[in-house]
């Protein structure tokens, strides 16, 4: 039993409504690296674990519905509904582009009330000519759950949506979006390929010095934000900037995917070897996403095949 809550647990956290191979691959994989885990008899040696974790992950998912999370209850499937076979059938309508109709909890000390506040504030601000697109955007963060709800469950129409949330269509929302995706990718880089993140992405605020921040740096990338402006509220980044042997080099950069790229081209112009913590992820880097190199580790080389095989 607490095994299968252990993988329900984990299999949740990356993907809530797995399909029937997923579910098989997990339990294959757990009698393969625990052969004492295999079932005896001549069938697979996994079958019976299978079907234990797509009934625990069932479970697990009606304690969540019961507890409040929003996601969960909307993607109940319908009484009666059987399994497909990995295409699941929910109560709404199919979502276009991901897994499941995504709904997150509120953030910490908000509750729907309090969130059409904030949506209020917002759609006051956009009415002014001079707006206030530091504001715009953290009221669009912290009224990202308020805002999923409405689509998910009532189905506005667009012009419904543009009447309460004309944020949403500004094209610096929309473009976020990729430009988010990049960012994300490239912090998650080191720890996919096990290196020291922390080493390549700094932060400090706009009131620190910069001296401290850069102090001990070889190779970085500084993103400043602005000073605490309020509880449960995200800063919003002043500056970007490329950081060589403790000094600033290159700064107010539009994002960090592209100052990553400058970096990028500063090492190879300058001749500088990749930090050591980071020798895996700019490797990544340099064999897989530049392709300047046909030999790589075996570390590059295994998270180059977990790619393809997702592709």
């Amino acid at each position: 039993m607490e095994i299968l809550d252990k993988l329900a647990q984990e299999m949740f956290a990356i993907k809530a409504y797995p399909d029937k191979n997923e579910i098989t691959s997990v339990a294959q994989e757990l009698v393969s690296k625990h052969p004492c885990l295999k079932e005896p008899g001549n069938g697979t040696g996994y079958d019976g674990w299978a079907t234990s974790i797509k009934f625990k992950l069932g479970n697990y998912r009606s304690k969540l519905s019961q507890a409040g999370c929003s996601e969960v209850a909307v993607n109940r499937k319908r009484r009666g509904e059987e399994d497909d076979g990995g295409s699941n059938r929910f109560s709404l309508k199919k979502p276009k582009r991901g897994e499941v109709n995504f709904i997150p909890d509120a953030p910490e000390n908000y509750n729907d009330e309090s969130l059409e506040n904030e949506r209020c504030i917002l759609e006051d601000e956009m009415k002014k000519r001079d707006k206030n697109m530091a504001l715009i955007t953290q009221k669009m963060d912290i009224t990202f759950s308020l805002r999923r709800k409405e689509v998910v469950e009532m189905q506005p129409l667009v012009k419904e949506m543009q009447l309460r949330w004309p944020a949403l269509f500004l094209k610096e929302q929309v473009s976020n979006i990729v430009q988010h995706r990049r960012t994300i990718s490239l912090e998650g880089l080191p720890i996919l390929v096990r290196d020291d993140e922390t080493k390549l992405f700094l932060t400090c605020l706009d009131t620190d010095p910069v001296e401290r921040a850069t102090r001990g740096v070889t190779v970085g990338i500084l993103t400043v934000l602005e000073d605490y402006v309020g509880p449960n509220s995200q800063s919003t980044v002043v500056n970007t900037a490329i950081v060589l042997e403790e000094d600033i080099i290159l700064d107010d950069l539009p994002d960090l995917p592209t100052a990553f790229a400058y970096l990028f081209g500063l090492l190879y112009g300058l001749n500088m070897e990749f930090p050591k913590e980071l020798k895996y992820t700019f490797e990544a880097v340099q064999h897989i996403f530049m392709e300047l190199t046909s030999t790589c580790s075996q570390r590059v080389r295994s998270f180059k095949t977990k790619l393809l095989t997702k592709v």
